[in-house]
């Protein structure tokens, strides 16, 4: 079996979380390869003939085109809870299997971050620090507010989600929650399913919580954010590329909205010439926000193990499409059973 582990230049942070994966597979001498980039695989005809497992980021574009280039491929493994670069549905198609780290540990810290951060723009927490260090005069009426019986809109129904939903259980919130699921299941009693519109238009905070399909567009569109009141806030956690930037900008730039937390932009890092940087109503982090110790040390757990099942011939434990399951066993050569 040849696993081919890619690394990503341009986000060297990554490393650690492979790391896991390299040391197992070079301690077992199973046939890998150490790429500086999925460019690397993506570029090597002889590399693609004889990869069985893909293992990387999850914005590697595995798509239905590498998929066919790559007859031995049986699974694609990602090192984050994020596949946006994946096509599932043409994976699942081909018997190939798709395995993430979504773990609970990186679903808590970012449920935790999210409340942070409702509540940082909510409390009005920046501006008090900036007149703390400019020694400005108490302001009246306070910019601060309690989040106590705000209505929260949760774009978005996964686990972070709900684990958000469960933490904001005290707060005295109202939870509009929206799916793009058509049977998104039972939600708790202290949550609403409700259309985009609906939830854009009635929520004092925004949270998208959405993970990014491959090609897709965004989910929240210049439509929606149209939607939102004077007074809201919104709030931007999983990619990019599931809101309408050039129209969220647009909308901050004119102070259509109270404010905003944003993680995740269409291209990151975030240039240093963004407009985004200037607003002082905004919080900006890294992609980073909710990342935290515990975290990361469970993804590496979870990526290993999810290459070690694959090794053995069995399922991942994170396996994000259990459709294929049917298909896998044609996959040839199988893996190693031992």
């Amino acid at each position: 079996m040849s696993v081919m582990v890619c690394a990503v230049p341009e986000l060297p942070h990554l490393d650690p979380l492979l790391d896991g994966v390299r040391q197992w597979l070079a301690a077992e001498h199973i046939p890998h390869h150490n790429l500086p980039s999925v460019q690397a695989l993506l570029g090597d005809p002889a590399l693609m003939a004889q990869v069985q497992v893909a293992v990387g980021f999850g914005t590697m574009p595995m798509t239905a085109p590498v998929f066919d280039a790559a007859p031995r491929l049986h699974a694609v493994v990602s090192c984050v809870s994020g596949t946006d670069g994946f096509d599932v549905p043409a994976a699942t198609a081909r018997g190939i299997l798709v395995a993430n780290a979504a773990t609970p540990d990186n679903q808590r810290g970012m449920a935790e971050a999210a409340v942070m951060l409702m509540l940082n723009l909510v409390h009005d927490l920046d501006g008090s620090r900036e007149a703390m260090r400019l020694g400005l005069p108490r302001p009246y009426p306070m910019a601060a507010q309690s989040l106590w019986g705000k209505t929260i809109g949760l774009v978005g129904w996964g686990r972070i989600s709900a684990m958000t939903a469960e933490l904001l259980r005290p707060w005295g919130v109202r939870i509009l929650v929206h799916s793009r699921r058509e049977n998104p299941g039972a939600v708790p009693d202290h949550v609403t399913l409700t259309p985009l519109d609906r939830l854009m238009r009635e929520s004092d905070v925004v949270c998208v919580l959405a993970g990014a399909q491959a090609g897709a567009p965004p989910i929240v569109t210049r439509a929606h954010l149209g939607l939102l009141k004077p007074s809201a806030f919104f709030l931007s956690l999983a990619r990019g590329s599931t809101v309408d930037e050039a129209a969220l900008t647009e909308l901050l730039s004119q102070k259509r909205i109270a404010g905003a937390a944003l993680d995740v932009f269409q291209t990151e890092p975030l240039a240093t010439s963004s407009v985004l940087r200037t607003f002082d109503h905004v919080i900006l982090t890294p992609h980073r926000v909710g990342h935290t110790f515990e975290s990361d040390q469970s993804l590496i757990a979870a990526t290993t193990a999810n290459v070690q099942a694959v090794w053995r011939g069995q399922a991942p434990a994170l396996l994000c499409n259990p459709a294929a399951l049917a298909l896998w066993p044609q996959r040839q050569p199988r893996a190693h059973t031992a």
